[in-house]
C-alpha cells in the first residue's frame, strides 16, 4: 500500500510570495507616484508659460508701436509660480541692464525668456514681480526720460 504524506511546500512558501508581491505593488505605486508628480509640475510650468507667452507677444507688439501705446489683460499665474518681468535670475538688481528678458519659477527651477521688449515696474525703477493667482495687468509703452530707453511698464491694476 501507498502511504500518502502531506506536501506542504506550497503551503509554506505561500506567505513569502505574498510579501514579494506586496514589496512589488508598493514599488509599482510609488513610481507611479512620482510620474504623477513630475507630469503635474510639467502641466503646471506648460500652463505658466503660455500665459507668459501671450504676454510677452502682447508687450512685443506694444514695444514696437513705440511710447504711448497701452493695454489691459487678463494672466493666471497658477499656485506655487513666480513671475519677474525685466530681469535674470538673481541679478533683479541689475535693471536696466537685463530689462529685456522675463523668468518663471517655480520650485526653485527658473525658466527664462528673452523678449523683444524691454520691462519696467509702474515707477519706471526696476523690475515686475506677479506671484501666483489672476492678475490684471495693464502694460504701458513709455521712454524713461533718464536713459532715452524705451520700457513696457508692467504692473497690475488694483
Amino acid at each position: 500500500m501507498h502511504v500518502l504524506t502531506a506536501d506542504t511546500t506550497a503551503a509554506v512558501s505561500l506567505p513569502m510570495r505574498f510579501v514579494v508581491a506586496s514589496i512589488l505593488l508598493l514599488a509599482t505605486m510609488a513610481l507611479l507616484a512620482t510620474a504623477t508628480s513630475g507630469f503635474l509640475t510639467h502641466m503646471k510650468m506648460s500652463d505658466l508659460e503660455s500665459q507668459m507667452s501671450r504676454m510677452d507677444a502682447t508687450a512685443s507688439i506694444l514695444y514696437a508701436g513705440g511710447p504711448g501705446s497701452n493695454l489691459t489683460m487678463e494672466i493666471d499665474i497658477p499656485s506655487g509660480c513666480t513671475v519677474v518681468m525685466g530681469a535674470m535670475p538673481g541679478s533683479e538688481a541689475a535693471w536696466p541692464y537685463d530689462a529685456k528678458n522675463y523668468f518663471m519659477e517655480y520650485e526653485g527651477k527658473y525658466t527664462v525668456r528673452e523678449s523683444r521688449a524691454a520691462y519696467s515696474n509702474e515707477l519706471m525703477g526696476g523690475v515686475s514681480f506677479f506671484g501666483s493667482g489672476t492678475h490684471r495687468v495693464f502694460m504701458e509703452t513709455t521712454v524713461n526720460p533718464s536713459t532715452g530707453m524705451l520700457f513696457v511698464r508692467v504692473y497690475e491694476l488694483k
